[in-house]
Parts: structure tokens; sequence; C-alpha cells
């Protein structure tokens, strides 16, 4: 095989099933590096059973063998995929804080950066138009100001936040609960692409691992570790975005949520964060201010149009205030005949203020 690096062994180590960053770093301390933990004798890991578990212990011995190292220097030496250590200068340091940092990140895109000022944005997978139009948003304010956006890559909230912040031409970072060369969701495939070209895709998982429910928990203490805020757009009261507020409070993070319709069970989470202390935001410069950024507003907002409504085109557009409304309900809000409402949609749509969605329902198209 050659001349082999520390960094394969790093790679060797941590690709392990069942290692983790907690068994890692006990081995490491143990042994004295990665390297040492390859060069150890069967009875000497077999010392270590009592506190990394038999499984464990046997899944290392499974693996000192040539074709798992083979691999990991297969992996180590990927021209596609850049490794990162724990000990590397690259590795970034707000993420090296916490209390078990991936001892390996895998990425994939741009060099990772740390950049001055990073806001990781989460929620749940299903949302409704309000939240994915939020999410946008803020998103993209916050990268027209010069914050990088950190999330998941996951369908919902996570994918409207990466597309907000490259619409702005601003840096972003997916963390993945696979490996970086797995995309997932499918329907993603499109953004993943985007991500390689304008931001960085990282993972603690080795090329190859594919999406477990296990990992996504584990993922999420990194997209917390790697920011310096955590805003949460829309969240169910079970939502997986709670872990990572979790982990946020643990690793001493701001943390944010956006307020919602308290009637919306995509919004029920969100609300009791803030009932429970968390900031609201209704706008970018809630979190600006906090972090000290001053931005020229005009330069921050999307050129739009500046749109005019008439009294009753503007009474249809409140009635959407809160989300997405079937046609019955806007008729039953504003007192219109369904005729007339009709025709005050189409304007609407029309003018790019309103959309129609599937199942017949109409959701603002921007703000105005």
């Amino acid at each position: 095989m050659g001349e082999i690096s520390d960094k394969v062994y790093w790679v060797w180590l941590s690709s392990i099933p069942g290692i983790g960053a907690k068994r890692f770093y006990y081995l490491v301390k143990r042994f004295g590096s990665p390297k040492a933990v390859w060069e150890c004798t069967t009875d000497d890991i077999l010392d270590a059973c009592r506190l990394i578990g038999d499984k464990v212990v046997q899944n290392v011995i499974t693996h000192k063998s040539a074709v798992h190292l083979k691999r990991a220097q297969k992996i180590a030496e990927d021209p596609a995929i850049k490794v990162i250590t724990l000990i590397d200068d690259e590795y970034p340091k707000l993420l090296k804080t916490i209390y078990d940092p991936p001892p390996v990140l895998y990425c994939k895109g741009q060099p990772l950066k740390e950049t001055p000022f990073m806001v990781s944005i989460v929620g749940s997978r299903r949302t409704s138009e309000y939240g994915r139009q939020m999410a946008e948003k803020l998103a993209y304010e916050l990268a027209c100001a010069g914050v990088t956006i950190v999330s998941g890559l996951a369908r919902g909230i996570d994918t409207m936040a990466h597309r907000g912040a490259i619409r702005a031409g601003g840096y972003t970072i997916g963390v993945l609960g696979c490996g970086v060369d797995v995309i997932y969701p499918r329907e993603n495939k499109k953004l993943f692409m985007q991500m390689e070209q304008y931001g960085t895709l990282i993972s603690e998982y080795p090329p190859g691992t594919q999406p477990a429910a296990s990992n996504f928990p584990a993922r999420n203490r990194i997209i917390s570790g790697l920011s310096q805020a955590v805003l949460v757009v829309e969240a169910g009261s079970t939502s997986g975005a709670l872990i990572t507020v979790d982990f946020a409070l643990e690793q001493g993070r701001d943390v944010y949520a956006l307020p919602g319709n308290v009637t919306s069970p995509y919004s029920s989470g969100t609300n009791q964060l803030i009932k429970e202390g968390a900031r609201p935001v209704t706008c970018a410069d809630d979190i600006l201010e906090d972090l000290g950024i001053t931005v020229n507003k005009k330069a921050k907002q999307p050129s739009m149009t500046s749109y005019q409504l008439d009294i009753f085109e503007m009474e249809v557009y409140n009635a959407l205030e809160d989300g997405e409304k079937q046609l019955e309900e806007l008729a039953a809000i504003t007192g219109f005949d369904i005729g007339r409402l009709n025709a005050i949609l189409t304007l609407l749509e029309m003018k790019g203020i309103i959309k129609q969605l599937p199942g017949g329902k109409f959701v603002r198209q921007c703000m105005i």
C-alpha cells in the first residue's frame, strides 16, 4: 500500500461500526493515537472491552485487516473528498469546543470555511407554505449580510434555508446524516449539486454510508456546533429540529424561533420554544443586531417591483397573512362572493403576489 499517512488511521478507526466519537476518543486516549490502535494486539483491544462493549471490540478486531485499511486509504486520498481530522488546522474551531466533536469530517464542494458569523436554520420536514417562505426569506437576508447558513439538507425547512443562501450568493454548509457522496433525499439532487458548487457538504460518516434514522440526531449536534446561533423556523412538538435546540443549549448557543399560527401543528414546537425563553424572530435584523452586524437595508432586500393594490386586493392579501387558505375560507373572511373573489385572486396571481397550491389553496408569493 506504500507509505500510510496518519490521516488514513483516523479514517480507519472512525469508520468502524459502533465506534462513534466517544469510543474513538477513549481508544485514542488509552493507546495514544489511531495508528497505535491499529498496531496494538488483540489482547490489548480485549482489555478495553469493559468500556466500549463486546460488540464494538469485535468490530475493531475484525477491521484490523489490510482490506479495511486500504479502503480507508482510498477515502483519504480521494481528490473529490476533503478529509479533515480534529488535529488539522482546517477543523472548525467552534465545533472543536463541543462535548464530543466528530473526529473526522468528510467534505465535498467548496473548501470548508469558518466565517465570523454562522447561523443554523432548522425545522421540520413537513411544513406549511408560510414556513417554507420564511425559511428562504430569512436565509436570504442573513446570507446577504454575510452570515453563513448551516442546515441539514433535509426536505422542508432545511431545503428552503439552503436555497435562500444560494439565491443570495452567500455561503452555506449542509451537514448530512449519510456519506457526502449519497444524495438524500433524492428530490434534492439539484440542490445537492448546487451545494457542491456554491457551498460545502460535510458529514462525520464515511463515503458510502446510507442514511439511517440513528444518524440524524448525532448529525444535529454538528449543525448547532458549527454555529453561534440556531434559528428554528417551523417545528411541531415532536420535530427532530428540537433535538438540535437541545444540543444548542448544551453548547451555549443562542436559540431563536419564528412565531407561528397558534392553531397550526407545524408551529406548536416553535411557539413552545418562545414560551420557554427562545427569542422570537420576525425578521433577519433580530438576529443581525445580536451578532453586531449593521446592514444597508436597501442592499439586503431582493429586487422586486413595488406593487400597488386596491382596497379589495389588499383585503384578500391580508386574509392570507397567517398561511394558505381555501377559496371558501377566503370568502368567509373577506365577505366577497365566489365570483368576485376569483377575479381578485386572478389579478393577484398575475401580479405574482399570490399563487395557487395543489388542492385549491392560495398562499402569498411575496411580501409587500
